[in-house]
């Protein structure tokens, strides 16, 4: 067998999914906003770059899932690629941050596969921001969690919002190990 005939597509394959994983966990772009919704809601979706990053991996995925399960099924072992891979493809569907509601009653977070969880404004217990990875944490007093992850833009608007609508009672706080900076150290 051939070494260059079995490495140069599987490199290949390799270098695709990483440059497909790379668009999936991008950072919003500095200029995008927040948009309106046709409801009234402020909404904080995604680039769209994420969303085409995420489609064709799980395509790729599919391909692999489904190619594997054309070739013939003789025994068990032969199960593994293609539950591997819709493994993934729940995996990635799952953890892929949700879309961001905000309107006059409170805030909600949209995702794929996982539903929605929704926190009231006066129900806000705690936000917790963490500059360095540029996520917001916002925790409900029933323990509903919705996290703002850097995929979702507007980060500076979601924390107005957050102060306008929580008022004096909601305490944002910056995780330990993390130094605020006023200025440029002398």
């Amino acid at each position: 067998m051939n070494f260059m005939q079995l490495f140069i597509p599987l490199l290949f394959a390799i270098t695709v999914l990483l440059l497909l994983a790379k668009l999936i966990v991008s950072g919003a772009d500095e200029d995008r906003q927040a948009t309106e919704t046709e409801g009234g809601k402020l909404a904080f979706t995604p680039n769209r770059r994420s969303f085409w990053g995420v489609y064709l991996f799980l395509a790729c995925l599919a391909y692999v899932g489904v190619a594997d399960v054309v070739s013939g099924i003789k025994s068990s072992s032969d199960l593994v690629s293609p539950a591997f891979c819709l493994a993934f493809v729940i995996l990635i569907l799952s953890a892929f941050p949700g879309t961001i509601l905000i309107d006059k009653d409170g805030i909600e977070q949209v995702y794929w596969l996982r539903g929605r969880k929704r926190i009231a404004w006066n129900e806000i217990s705690k936000v917790t921001t963490d500059e360095k990875r540029g996520e917001v944490k916002i925790k409900g007093r029933n323990g509903t969690k919705i996290h703002f992850a850097r995929q979702l833009p507007d980060r500076t608007r979601l924390l107005a919002e957050l102060e306008k609508h929580g008022g004096e009672k909601m305490a944002v706080q910056v995780p330990s190990g993390a130094f605020a900076m006023s200025g440029p150290a002398a």
